[in-house]
């Protein structure tokens, strides 16, 4: 994560005036720093370079690159660069083996950033290398161990065969006994597993099926035994055969296909807590179910507040699974008019309505091979559900004013902030889409449940949202983190976000105030002492609705309420300062009748 702060954070502005703390800094995480000319002369290294390649710094500084490596190394190593030059790019990556000293070579990442001057003509340029040996390591060992279990199968298969054909065709240990259990045959394997054992194993019933475990030659050994009933010319059961196929390899196999599995999903989860932010349990929960949702293409309903990160998961589900190459199309279903939704989601032919002035394909078939996610599918019409059900039915859509279908190989992914087990009990939601939707659920916390998110989330937005290059971002002192984990979030991540960003336009000093933050949250500690949900119901009101919500849901109302009064009543400014869109705005002042 740290990695991918400074490629993306230190720009060649900040470089420029990298003292030795930072460089220091660097050292600590293992992270490789030089600057160099853009003709490869060094300028400047750290500590951890000179570790890595055992120079001293009297013999790397102003000495060319070219001076440490092979010629035909330093050829490939600036063919790569030369060929982002060309590219125009400012910022680059890719991966290469340098050699030390000695000439043992180490695979690196390689992240350059370009310093240009005024005219943007590049001067110099300043390099990260992160070691990725381990990575590589990683890499080749679980590609031996596919071929091994590759190789393995085939032989596996090999012997099945073989030994199927050499033992009646059946299996390895077969046993015949008469329908009262007397034993008739049994082939050399069978005697060798079974003994002096004269009655059968299992019952003698058609189908009847057992796993068993015998020590054979010193060795635990694992069996499937089945019956199978052996029948005369009329159809009549004259006997049964007691078979034992041994599973022994096919388990150690399972096995190791389960090691790899987990290996693999251990290796995605790495990447995904580099992109997404929570350390509470339940949010390290929706980590495992998003790498679980990736390896399937079911349908995935994701539910939870406004503000909680819904798309961000369903990207992620995306990014982690086999359609990650393809396209990935979000659409706001509450955002688009019901008139429009249709043709925005089917597409619609040359004529179909008045302003069809020419054909289109439709989000759906725009996303082929890929996810489409459907955002508030609460807001969809009964009309538009039905159509919605056939497409994930038949797999195929009809344009509007079409008349041919096209099939389709999209993921479906939906959220909701509602609930939509309400809306089918009301009616207003159709039971079957659900099902079809619901195959698998995520529900996504608030952020007052999982306050340990609260502060990791906020420097992360701290470092998102600075944008001084040359000054360090302003920390968050003692009583605003207080107050942040305090403070109920009815916004969720997205107020967060927005209160930290206004924090950070308001702040002029080196550590953010609760004076720099929006006044709900800055005036927090007075809501304190708003009245219980017991003493508001006890109150004369024309709303007896009101009874049933939740504490935290009356401090939310009174928190709008308030607002929308020193607004006066200008729900644009009003939505600012509570750090929410309009149109959470808009649902929650009619939520709480205070329109």
């Amino acid at each position: 994560r740290w990695r991918i702060f400074m490629d993306k954070q230190l720009t060649s502005d900040h470089f420029s005036t990298l003292d030795e703390r930072v460089k220091k800094f660097l050292d600590v995480l293992n992270i490789g720093f030089i600057h160099m000319d853009m003709d490869m002369g060094i300028i400047d290294v750290n500590e951890k370079c000179l570790e890595w390649f055992g120079y001293r710094r009297e013999e790397a500084m102003g000495v060319h690159a070219s001076q440490f490596m092979k010629f035909e190394d330093f050829e490939r190593l600036r063919k790569l660069d030369d060929e982002q030059l060309e590219q125009n790019k400012l910022n680059y990556q890719f991966e290469f083996e340098l050699p030390n000293k000695h000439g043992s070579k180490t695979p690196y990442l390689i992240s350059v950033s370009l310093d240009v001057d005024g005219t943007g003509f590049p001067v110099n340029s300043y390099v990260l290398l992160t070691d990725i040996s381990e990575q590589k390591n990683m890499q080749e060992q679980l590609e031996k161990a596919n071929q091994a279990l590759a190789s393995g199968r085939e032989a596996l298969k090999a012997e099945k065969n073989m030994l199927e054909a050499i033992l009646f065709g059946i299996g390895d240990c077969v046993t015949i006994f008469d329908p009262h259990g007397t034993i008739l045959l049994s082939n050399p394997k069978g005697k060798e597993i079974r003994g002096d054992r004269q009655s059968p194993l299992m019952p003698l019933q058609i189908g009847q099926s057992q796993t068993f475990s015998f020590v054979t030659r010193g060795e635990l050994r694992q069996f499937l035994g089945q019956v199978e009933p052996i029948r005369d010319a009329h159809g009549q059961v004259y006997a049964y055969a007691e078979i034992l196929e041994e599973i022994t390899d096919q388990i150690k196999l399972e096995e190791k296909e389960s090691e790899l599995v987990q290996l693999r999903r251990e290796i995605k989860r790495l990447g995904l807590d580099k992109k997404m932010i929570g350390i509470s349990p339940a949010m390290q929960k929706i980590f495992d179910l998003i790498l679980r949702c990736a390896e399937v293409d079911s349908s995935v309903l994701i539910t939870g507040e406004t503000g909680v990160g819904k798309e961000l998961v369903a990207r992620e589900i995306h990014n982690q699974s086999n359609r990650k190459n393809k396209s990935f199309i979000a659409v706001n279903c509450g955002a688009i008019p019901e008139a429009l939704l249709e043709s925005e989601l089917f597409g619609h032919e040359k004529g179909a309505f008045t302003d069809a002035v020419t054909s289109r394909l439709g989000l759906f078939r725009e996303a082929s091979g890929g996810t489409i996610f459907l955002d508030e599918i609460g807001d969809l019409n009964l009309s538009l559900q039905v159509k919605l059900l056939r497409v994930l039915q038949e797999r195929e859509i009809r344009p509007v004013g079409g008349n041919r279908t096209y099939p389709i190989d999209v993921r479906v992914l939906t959220a909701t902030n509602k609930s939509l087990e309400h809306l089918v009990k009301q009616r207003l939601f159709r039971d079957d889409l659900y099902y079809r939707f619901a195959v698998i659920q995520i529900f996504i916390p608030p952020l007052r449940e999982r306050k340990e998110d609260i502060l990791p989330l906020a420097k992360y937005f701290l470092k998102k949202h600075w944008n001084k290059k040359d000054q360090p971002a302003p920390k968050l002192n003692h009583a605003i983190q207080l107050i942040l984990i305090d403070y109920p979030w009815p916004g969720n991540i997205r107020e967060l976000e927005n209160s930290i960003e206004h924090a950070l336009a308001m702040s002029r000093g080196t550590h953010l105030e609760s004076t720099d933050f929006p006044a709900t949250i800055a005036c927090y500690n007075g809501l304190k002492t708003l009245p219980r949900s017991e003493d508001l119901v006890d109150q004369p009101t024309n709303y007896p609705a009101l009874s049933h919500l939740k504490p935290w849901e009356l401090e939310e109302r009174t928190r709008i309420d308030s607002t929308l009064t020193s607004t006066r009543g200008n729900r644009s400014r009003a939505a600012q300062e509570l750090g929410v869109s309009r149109s959470t705005l808009w649902r929650k002042i009619k939520m709480y009748l205070l329109d």
